[in-house]
């Protein structure tokens, strides 16, 4: 099987080389840029697989971009990054690259209120392994990353009581949702400063 070929369009160098080397290591074929509005000139979707887009890429954009990409390769996935953390992002670009595009969603929902604990409310339409992780982006831009749930759940609402909080140490807090390791939601976390 040939390699997949990515493309990754940002604007912060340093998330892009990181990623590139993750995506690299997986054995993906990876192309960058961060020069976001000349894109679809310097590129051709038709030499990739996949898109991926940087949050720092404006929805206008990213919304022109994906249309001329699109004229080029109709078939080409095009991956909106949910959050700046490489593992993540990894994760949710080999899922797009083999998640049926057309298939249910088993997962519909996740929310979470922030109090003295973690209060995260999952909702599935179907039987399935439900996963609920933790990353930290710290200052030094090394990402941590702790799974807080990892069960099998039936159909249905679901709520997980954590003890863990947003570290104020962290720059960046995600908690991100999977089922069955095909689909993956992701809630951003504010920082809570100790008083």
């Amino acid at each position: 099987m040939m390699a997949k070929s990515i493309l990754l369009i940002g604007r912060n160098p340093m998330v892009l080389a990181n990623l590139a080397s993750a995506l690299t290591a997986e054995d993906f074929l990876v192309q960058t840029t961060d020069q976001v509005e000349q894109a679809s000139d310097q590129f051709n979707a038709v030499d990739f697989d996949l898109i991926a887009f940087g949050r720092g890429v404006d929805e206008a954009t990213n919304a022109s971009l994906k249309a001329n990409f699109s004229a080029q390769n109709p078939d080409v996935v095009f991956v909106d990054g949910l959050a700046p953390v490489v593992p993540l992002l990894v994760k949710q670009i080999k899922q797009a690259l083999v998640s049926n595009q057309t298939s249910a969603k088993k997962l519909i929902k996740f929310t979470c209120q922030q109090t003295e604990q973690l209060v995260v409310q999952v909702t599935v339409t179907a039987a399935c392994q439900l996963t609920i992780d933790l990353y930290r982006l710290d200052a030094v831009h090394t990402t941590h990353q702790q799974t807080l749930v990892s069960s099998f759940v039936m159909a249905g609402n679901h709520t997980f009581r954590l003890n863990e909080k947003a570290d104020s140490n962290s720059t960046i807090n995600f908690l991100a949702a999977s089922a069955d390791k095909a689909e993956l939601l992701v809630l951003p976390l504010r920082t809570i400063n100790p008083t």
